[in-house]
């Protein structure tokens, strides 16, 4: 299980998703554009949690309908007012975001990001994030926290296995409270809780039909994240539907 390689899909490293030495400037709405060929463009904008939905867009095109443009940056969350002596070009990044939306007329937008890592300085910018989107006539969608796990996923799987665990589900190491508290910095977005999907009782599945979810401790796989999406994004065809919780 430790050894075993998980299909992760294509992010776009260094194109679509940014790590560490910036290429911002290089971004382009064609080479970043995942999905194609309907009339609504959808603006995916976050850190690498939200780049790992990326992988997934494929084999939920039909229901999504819609041009999904990924922009995303590692330990970057979609927070204007964000500032990190770890990722100094994060401020840029985002102000870019803003003239890309208003440049390509983009009229509904994703956040997502590792809501686990800002917590410490508040949501407030989340927030004015929004209304700042709300203020261009944005629609705004915000996807909470996904899951994460004390370790990687084929660790857990291993001790699993050695004890003879038939549940291929376990605890979070996280609060799940934090979507509640981050839902509170939403108003005028659609917010979206992915553990009230993914998850019960506290514990959630690392594994499903056989294939990991994870790749990690917290991104989803390719398989993790065609079935995220599936559970939860909204559509954006002619009903604009949202996936409801059972």
């Amino acid at each position: 299980y430790v050894q075993r390689r998980i299909p992760v899909g294509d992010w776009r490293n260094g194109i679509c998703f940014n790590e560490g030495t910036s290429r911002i400037e290089s971004w382009n709405m064609e080479d970043c554009t995942r999905t194609r060929g309907f009339p609504t463009t959808v603006f995916l904008w976050g850190d690498s949690f939200a780049a790992h939905y990326v992988s997934g867009l494929g084999a939920n095109i039909n229901r999504l309908q819609a041009n999904i443009v990924e922009y995303t940056y590692a330990g970057c969350p979609p927070i204007l007012s964000y500032y990190s002596y770890a990722r100094l070009d994060c401020v840029r990044f985002n102000r870019k975001a803003l003239d890309i939306i208003l440049e390509a007329d983009i009229k509904t937008v994703i956040l997502s990001g590792k809501w686990s890592d800002y917590e410490v300085r508040g949501f407030d910018g989340l927030q004015q994030t929004i209304d700042t989107l709300r203020a261009l006539g944005v629609r705004v969608f915000v996807i909470g926290q996904s899951p994460q796990f004390p370790t990687d996923v084929r660790k857990i799987a291993f001790f699993a296995k050695r004890q003879n665990l038939d549940d291929t589900s376990w605890p979070m190491a996280m609060d799940p409270g934090i979507n509640e508290r981050v839902r509170s910095f939403t108003k005028g977005a659609t917010f979206i809780d992915p553990l009230k999907f993914l998850c019960s009782a506290g514990r959630c599945p690392y594994s499903d039909r056989g294939e990991f979810v994870y790749f990690d401790y917290g991104h989803f796989s390719s398989a993790g994240a065609t079935l995220a999406i599936s559970k939860y994004w909204p559509a954006f065809g002619k009903d604009n539907a949202l996936p409801k919780t059972k």
